[in-house]
């Protein structure tokens, strides 16, 4: 494998903090507080995997069905 294909599975399985945020449409206190939690473990400073964030950003869709169906009743 060469240095190219290796940046590429990286960049293809990685996401920065900046992209991780507009993914989930959060803020950085919130990231930082994700963080601080466990529930968004990043692989070294600043650095998510992209399948971590993924499952994530379903958990958040998931909790907000449940949350607005809630408000409606």
């Amino acid at each position: 494998m060469d240095r190219e294909e290796i940046i590429k599975i990286i960049q293809d399985n990685t996401m920065e903090s900046s992209e991780v945020i507009e993914y989930l449409g959060i803020s950085k206190q919130r990231l930082s507080s994700l963080n601080s939690s466990g529930k968004l473990i990043p692989v070294k400073k600043g650095i998510y995997l992209r399948q971590d964030v993924e499952f994530r950003r379903e958990e958040q869709r998931d909790l907000r069905e449940k949350y607005y169906k809630k408000q409606d009743k």
